[in-house]
């Protein structure tokens, strides 16, 4: 037994990098709600062929992850566990085919610590945990690679052949090689199929062939009918995609900035970061393995007189492919503020290689064959023992921020539509903000109320936008609203500023970057306007109110407008409190907020004005039936401290009687 695990310990530890990148991969598969973006994907993929195309080219990816989802539900279902099962899939045979390049080009040590850089990289099990097209594209980016190498392997091998029988081994060869770049074709087509950014790789192989022509070709017959070669095979490239091109790539140009603008040394400190340790670690432990990684990925970049001349061009191909789309992306962005790290995950199988090529000069080789010590000093050898350990330690910190600390999970779109559904009753609306949220929603919804969709149109139209708002509340007792990217779905808030006039906020809350709102619409008749002139402070008067008198049961909103008037502009911002008080004084239900919902500060006011403030207070589930007061007043918005109305800091307006 012994025997054969040391004749076949290499495979071995393979087959364990693999089984744990499996196991990562599908560990709390579902145990996350699907955001916004997945939702589109299973919504998208449900449809036939050319609603897909349609669908795709109107969005901003192409659409061969949404052919593969297409065929694949109907096989597993669409649950959230099944539709992200698929990108489980291309993450593990992400880590098989990276394998093969560094098993290729380096040595089995370098293949089998790449296996496990790739198996427990935070930023891989994170995608691959997405019903997304990027771990895809990164797959396509990975076999693609391996294809060209062996391409040009094969083409090292004819020109270097000095046997008598060269003739018959440049047949053999030149068979191997065709066979490969078909390969090359396809997965490149692939790659631009899944995702544009598949390009970045496109353009970083070309420039590799470049080099190899440049420095590892002596005969410039053989350089020139093999590069005729290659440029035959991006013409086909070409050729393939030019269709969806010609259809959708005018999409390109629609595309908003997405980021702040980054100077370059910024840029790639995040990329750094996100390739040693994910998107869910950003502390100081963050940047002590960044380091790390930065010291295994420069030591793996070297190139040596006395390696293989394939070795180095395979380095040099490497280190392109990891910094061009890096390249491509900072000048892009230089137009338009591209910087979103998914869009570089392509690029991290060539960084983890050459970090598992650096990493291979500390690993002391006990478990693996073919070990060369680069490092005889026993001072650097234990710093490179320590440099190590920090890079393969510091990943499962982000590991267990993934799967555990809800400050990073995505979007929990199914706890907000399930809360809504909890509450939700005949007569309610649920206002949908943002085009891309209605899949998602209607994924999770099991509810009867009507969806509305607003805004229609982007940009907004104004009238419109306000004519749907005020159409959805005149249908509708209460609304729940569920905002999401409103700065690029309704950048004027035109429908914020509509239901803030026509509406009454009663629940305002975040979940991550979702914003659940309960909003309540007056009736034809809630009780007359009441005349108060009170005085609250040196610089408003509350000079009206009206309460909604009527009977008030549990989930109602109990709208209460206030009528403000400034007698100077304020010097401070104040906030407005409403509090319903049981008869012991203790507040059960309330509404703080700056007037018109934070969007009119008293800053903002000027004298003479006349601000009519509209609030909605929740009767939730568990208060009690009987009379509460309604208590109104001002505090500001620093310190908290209340402005004075007389001898006390609130107002009682009246009585609400709860059933």
């Amino acid at each position: 037994m012994l025997a054969f695990f040391l004749k076949h310990k290499n495979q071995f530890w393979l087959f364990v990098a693999l089984a744990v990148a499996f196991a990562l991969r599908v560990y709390r598969l579902d145990a996350q709600s699907l955001w916004n973006d997945e939702g589109t994907s299973v919504a998208l993929s449900a449809l036939s062929l050319d609603a897909i195309i349609n669908g795709a080219a109107r969005d901003i990816h192409p659409p061969a992850y949404y052919f593969l989802l297409h065929f694949w539900m109907p096989l597993v279902g669409n649950s959230e566990y099944a539709v992200r099962f698929l990108s489980v899939i291309a993450g593990v045979l992400t880590v098989a085919f990276v394998f093969r390049i560094a098993h290729s080009f380096f040595d089995v040590e370098v293949a089998i610590l790449v296996a496990y850089l790739c198996a427990f990289s935070p930023f891989q099990v994170y995608y691959s945990q997405e019903a997304r097209m990027y771990i895809w594209v990164t797959l396509w980016a990975a076999i693609s690679t391996y294809a060209m190498m062996r391409m040009w392997n094969s083409k090292f091998e004819i020109q270097n052949s000095k046997l008598p029988e060269a003739k018959n081994f440049e047949l053999r060869i030149t068979h191997y090689a065709l066979r490969f770049t078909l390969l090359y074709i396809l997965a490149a087509t692939a790659m631009l199929y899944t995702q544009y950014v598949g390009a970045f790789v496109v353009i970083a192989q070309n420039l590799a062939v470049a080099v190899w022509m440049i420095f590892a070709i002596r005969n410039s017959q053989f350089a020139i009918r093999h590069l005729l070669t290659w440029v035959i095979t991006q013409l086909t490239i070409a050729a393939l995609f030019l269709p969806w091109y010609l259809l959708a790539g005018g999409q390109l140009a629609t595309w908003p900035s997405i980021s702040e603008p980054l100077d370059l040394p910024t840029l790639l400190w995040r990329v750094l970061n996100v390739f040693s340790v994910g998107v869910t670690m950003a502390d100081e432990r963050a940047v002590a393995v960044a380091l790390a990684f930065a010291i295994l990925f420069f030591i793996g970049c070297r190139l040596a007189k006395s390696a293989r001349a394939l070795t180095n061009w395979a380095t040099v191909a490497l280190i392109l492919w990891t910094l061009v789309p890096v390249a491509v992306m900072y000048l892009v962005s230089l137009a338009r503020p591209a910087y979103n790290p998914k869009f570089l995950l392509l690029a991290t199988p060539a960084f983890y290689i050459l970090a598992a090529r650096g990493l291979s000069h500390a690993h002391p080789g006990v478990f693996l064959q073919h070990k060369r010590y680069s490092v005889r000093s026993p001072l650097w050898r234990n710093v490179f023992w320590l440099v190590a350990l920090l890079a393969v330690a510091g990943v499962f910190p982000s590991l267990a921020n993934n799967f555990y600390n809800p400050a990073f999970a995505r979007d929990d779109y199914r706890a907000v539509v399930q809360e809504i559904d909890a509450h939700a009753r005949a007569g309610d609306g649920v206002l949908i903000d943002a085009p891309g949220q209605i899949d998602v929603v209607r994924y999770y919804h099991r509810g009867n109320q009507p969806l509305y969709l607003l805004p229609r149109m982007r940009p907004p139209e104004v009238a419109a936008t306000r004519a749907d708002v005020d159409a959805m509340l005149a249908s509708s007792q209460r609304v729940f609203a569920i905002f999401y990217a409103t700065e690029q779905s309704d950048p004027q808030n035109l429908i914020g500023a509509r239901l803030a006039e026509r509406a009454f906020l009663a629940r305002d809350e975040w979940r991550g970057n979702i914003r659940l709102a309960l909003y309540g619409v007056a009736p034809d008749s809630r009780g007359a306007i009441v005349a108060t002139n009170a005085r609250l402070g040196d610089d408003i008067t509350l000079t009206s109110y009206q309460l909604d008198q009527r009977v008030a049961r549990i989930g109602d909103v109990v709208t209460l407008t206030l009528n403000w008037r400034a007698e100077q502009t304020p010097r401070a911002r104040y906030k407005v409190f409403a509090h319903l008080l049981d008869v012991n004084h203790r507040v059960v239900t309330q509404r703080d907020a700056e007037p018109l919902n934070n969007l009119k500060l008293t800053t903002q006011w000027r004298a003479g004005e006349i601000i009519a403030d509209n609030y909605g207070l929740w009767i939730a589930p568990g208060i009690l039936p009987g009379a509460y007061r309604v208590a109104v007043g001002m505090y500001r918005a620093d310190d908290g401290a209340r402005l004075r109305v007389g001898d006390a800091d609130h107002l009682i307006l009246g009585t609400v009687k709860v059933e």
